[in-house]
């Protein structure tokens, strides 16, 4: 019966397309399947793809049932895997229909099928279940309280507030997470990076990067929010270091004037977003941060060192190879410091692109993410506007952590016109700079 319904779908339904997986006879077969309690054992085709995806589906599979021989999960098509081409008739369909997005529920069989080009939307059956055993929920928790109680006791040196309003954010982040998943997988995130992190490829850093963490880990959605989760919650906490260091409590107006902007909490739901997103913060918060001493083997390994992290992210968000072209306003014009910087960053990134290649974005002229930015983000630029104008004498004086703000907010707005990826970044620049310049302008009059 189950066979002739599915036959019957596949005449009355067009084939799949490129950017749709089907589900035979249904998605509830699926989901019957995927809480029935039955064994599984997965046999992946032969080529490379079905054999990553084989990878994906059984790690899995297992955070929803155990391993036996119950039920028989077949990944691939019936021109690169063996097995599939002898249970195939089963199905009652053309060979060819295996090429296609599909998955196929029967009583003791489920085949995912799919070619080199289509197979990453195996993932789509999958992406709206999570589930993480008691050991993982445990070591989060605990590693989330001792990254809290550490950054309370460290901000509790920055002023008699500030470990209070992090705490406060840290409140806020605990409330939100649980009742939303801030974790958008996007198609061509899914088709390019993370099918790539399970072939072992290394055409992109993050690529790479994330494949060494699959297999540490888990090649799984779990594990990508686990990673997720972690970087906003250090983008959140790095925030505070972007307020003056007399004034770090202001922290807390930064974080909620860029989180409090509906787009750029939907924009680091994005993957790729808040990994990039992390290293702006990152590079900003120890740029304006970073002592250098007289001591010169000292300077030149902390210059190294920040000359590293930004050659990384850029391989990851290209626009942060900018950043040591404004050490010029951040530290003394003639500081050797600032030639090394650019030099050594430059250099990184050059040795970088030579072995990895770096994303593409698409340019195209586009308004309405200024239009988002006026909307969202008119709080801080009224703010910025009138201290501008009311301290428009200081403002080619401007040195440390506000001139660094400045001129990348001067410099990233043309280029948002063209690239609206860099609007999560414009939100944060344009808050860092309204609250250093309500801290620090005020002191030069």
């Amino acid at each position: 019966m189950k066979k002739l319904l599915i036959m019957a779908l596949f005449i009355m339904l067009p084939l799949a397309s490129a950017s749709q997986l089907e589900f035979y006879p249904s998605k509830n077969a699926f989901e019957e399947f995927l809480f029935d309690g039955r064994t599984y054992h997965v046999v992946p085709g032969e080529s490379e793809y079905s054999q990553a995806w084989g990878w994906y589906i059984d790690e899995k599979l297992s955070r929803f049932k155990d391993r036996g021989n119950e039920v028989l999960v077949l990944v691939g098509n019936v021109y690169d895997n063996p097995e599939m081409k002898k249970l195939w008739g089963l199905t009652g369909l053309p060979p060819e229909a295996s090429l296609k997005p599909m998955v196929i529920v029967l009583d003791e069989v489920v085949f995912f099928t799919g070619d080199e080009k289509s197979m990453y939307l195996i993932e789509n059956a999958f992406s709206s279940y999570y589930r993480f055993s008691d050991r993982e929920v445990y070591i989060f928790l605990s590693m989330g309280a001792v990254l809290t109680i550490f950054f309370v006791f460290l901000f509790s040196r920055h002023g008699n507030y500030t470990h209070f309003f992090y705490f406060l954010v840290v409140s806020i982040f605990a409330l939100w997470i649980p009742n939303t998943i801030p974790l958008t997988i996007g198609e061509d995130f899914l088709r390019t990076t993370f099918q790539n992190a399970l072939l072992g490829r290394k055409d992109t850093l993050l690529s790479f990067a994330l494949g060494s963490y699959f297999r540490l880990y888990s090649p799984t959605e779990e594990a990508l929010l686990v990673l997720h989760f972690f970087l906003i919650f250090l983008t959140s906490t790095l925030m505070f270091f972007a307020a003056p260091k007399p004034y770090r409590e202001f922290g807390f107006l930064i974080f909620g004037l860029v989180f409090s902007s509906p787009s750029f909490r939907s924009s680091i739901a994005d993957v790729s977003t808040n990994i990039g997103m992390f290293f702006v913060v990152l590079v900003a918060a120890l740029t304006i941060n970073m002592k250098f001493t007289e001591d010169i083997p000292k300077t030149i390994v902390q210059v190294f060192l920040l000359s590293l992290i930004v050659a990384v992210g850029s391989l990851v968000w290209p626009y942060l190879i900018v950043f040591p072209l404004f050490t010029f306003f951040v530290l003394p014009t003639k500081s050797i410091r600032n030639f090394l910087y650019l030099g050594l960053s430059t250099v990184f990134f050059i040795l970088g692109i030579s072995v990895f290649s770096i994303p593409n974005f698409s340019l195209s002229l586009d308004l309405n993410p200024i239009f988002v930015l006026l909307k969202e983000g008119v709080l801080q630029l009224i703010l910025i506007f009138y201290l501008l104008f009311n301290f428009r004498r200081s403002l080619l004086n401007m040195r440390g952590g506000k001139a660094l703000f400045f001129w990348l907010l001067i410099a990233f707005l043309p280029i948002l016109v063209y690239s609206p990826q860099c609007l999560p970044m414009v939100q944060y620049l344009s808050a860092a700079l309204a609250v250093r310049m309500i801290c620090e302008f005020p002191t030069q009059t």
